[in-house]
């Protein structure tokens, strides 16, 4: 380890023992034991930063890469059949969610779809049928669920398992609004050209019509839309 320059002989006020663990039926593997360590770290408390600031930063950076340190962590290879992440399993618990069966688990189901509204187009038109189950007092009653609202809960934990298509903006540059309006209620499309002259979506909104407004007319809707 020495002569890889894994280690390096130092003077620390703390030490933590090197003790050397037989494992049966495999080699020897030095460990340390930081045990005594971690008693007296201080925690640091920081704030997250803010992802949306974030990523308004990233069309405005020159260089953009990722590191991969010499022997950061001793680089142990692992097979490919062997390594799982935290994403990979986020999403196939997203695919195994279970159907809903009172407006309480309908309302917990849309509040964790509705944290990536901007990243799916229409959500709140797509979502219409599964909204109108809330409808009445009684958050535990057992609600109505037909073929639709499987169709629809379906179709949201598909976008909610695809990788994210938004773009980061470039607010130096124009951006161009799309908007759309149907019977139940609006889409808008925020995008904006490449330098290879192609659109793209920097952000999806979307609304549901209240009763009240899905009696408007045609024009009135197109209004409510740009609105």
């Amino acid at each position: 380890m020495l002569t890889l320059k894994v280690i390096e002989p130092g003077e620390s006020d703390f030490t933590s023992p090197l003790i050397l663990v037989e494992a049966p039926g495999k080699e020897t593997r030095p460990c340390i034991a930081y045990l005594r360590l971690n008693k007296i770290i201080r925690t640091k408390f920081t704030p997250l930063p803010n992802i949306e600031e974030l990523i308004e930063k990233v069309p405005f950076a020159k260089y953009i890469t990722v590191l991969d340190l010499i022997l950061g962590y001793w680089q142990i290879p692992l097979s490919k059949n062997a390594q799982r992440t935290p994403g990979e399993l986020k999403v196939q618990a997203i695919k195994d969610f279970p159907t809903p069966t009172n407006k309480t688990q309908i309302r917990a189901s849309m509040g964790l779809a509705g944290y990536y509204r901007e990243h799916i187009p229409e959500f709140s038109v797509v979502l219409a049928p599964l909204t109108n189950l809330l409808k009445g007092r009684c958050r535990k009653s057992i609600i109505e669920w037909n073929s639709s609202c499987q169709t629809v809960f379906e179709e949201l934990k598909e976008k909610l398992s695809k990788n994210p298509v938004l773009y980061s903006p470039n607010f130096s540059e124009q951006f161009i609004i799309q908007c759309d309006a149907s019977n139940l209620g609006i889409g808008v499309v925020l995008t904006q050209v490449s330098d290879n002259d192609e659109e793209h979506p920097i952000m999806y909104l979307s609304k549901k019509f209240s009763s009240a407004e899905q009696k408007y007319s045609t024009t009135e809707r197109a209004c409510a839309a740009i609105i």
